[in-house]
């Protein structure tokens, strides 16, 4: 068994929650960008081949940001498995759960959004 400091466990679930409020900030002021380069050359007389250029580096770097927070789940998944793992089993740390028979073991097979839950 795992055993790890309670106190550890507080600052790593605070942690969680402020990576992913940053990353939907990010996402959002990444759509909000868009929305003025789109409203800000409207009318300019810009080639749709600059403007075409510009959107789609634009949603590759928004897509970018969307897969490191697919990502994090993951991470956030690995995380309560081995919080239910180890002696902080019964310690809620506030941070999002979800429903039991997910991250009862690591594999997580029977459900898609972490299938990839593995800690072997």
């Amino acid at each position: 068994m795992t055993h790890l400091a309670a106190s550890a466990g507080t600052v790593i679930a605070a942690d969680m929650v402020s990576a992913f409020h940053a990353t939907d900030i990010a996402l959002l002021s990444n759509v909000r960008m868009a929305a003025s380069v789109l409203e800000g050359v409207q009318g300019s007389g810009m080639h749709p081949r600059t403007k075409q250029k510009l959107l789609d580096t634009m949603s590759a770097g928004y897509g970018k940001i969307l897969e490191g927070r697919k990502e994090m789940l993951h991470a956030q998944a690995q995380m309560v498995v081995i919080q239910r793992q180890s002696n902080l089993e019964p310690v809620d740390f506030g941070c999002w759960g979800a429903p039991d028979a997910i991250f009862t073991t690591a594999s997580g097979a029977d459900h898609d959004a972490f299938a990839s839950v593995d800690l072997s």
